[in-house]
């Protein structure tokens, strides 16, 4: 259901934890439909993130819904900006991967945050399911 991929520049590390999470949530939102998770550098989240938004800037995820019944999309993360910014919210690395994927699944289940409205349904389904205030 969930596939994690390590692009080449990227050391591979135990991700157990993450499946868990992450199969938890789907089944809490009733989803069966598979999606992948690309582990990658600052350079190419930078250029998926000009490329498709027109932001020429690094950033911790990006989501992409796929038009495909089958198949809800894929996710890229940052390795070295979840690193870097884990600090920042007070949490671990793997909690910060944690919460950075747990993003990029709602964004594929639908939800965004660029509404005030959006954002406050957005960030609540994060604090259920990290069990804490995100921000």
């Amino acid at each position: 259901m969930i596939e994690i991929f390590f692009d080449d520049n990227q050391e591979e590390f135990d991700l157990a934890q993450l499946f868990k999470f992450l199969e938890e949530i789907m089944k809490k939102q009733n989803v069966k439909l598979p999606f992948n998770i690309v582990l990658t550098g600052n350079e190419e989240i930078q250029r998926l993130n000009r490329d498709f938004r027109a932001k020429d800037r690094i950033t911790d995820v990006l989501s992409f819904q796929w038009e495909e019944e089958d198949f809800l999309g894929e996710i890229y993360i940052s390795i070295p900006q979840v690193a870097k910014q884990a600090p920042d919210f007070g949490a671990t690395f793997e909690q910060e991967l944690q919460r950075v994927s747990l993003h990029g699944v709602l964004h594929l289940l639908g939800y965004d945050h660029i509404a005030k409205d959006d954002k406050l349904k957005m960030e609540t389904m994060e604090e259920k399911y990290l069990g804490r205030s995100v921000y």
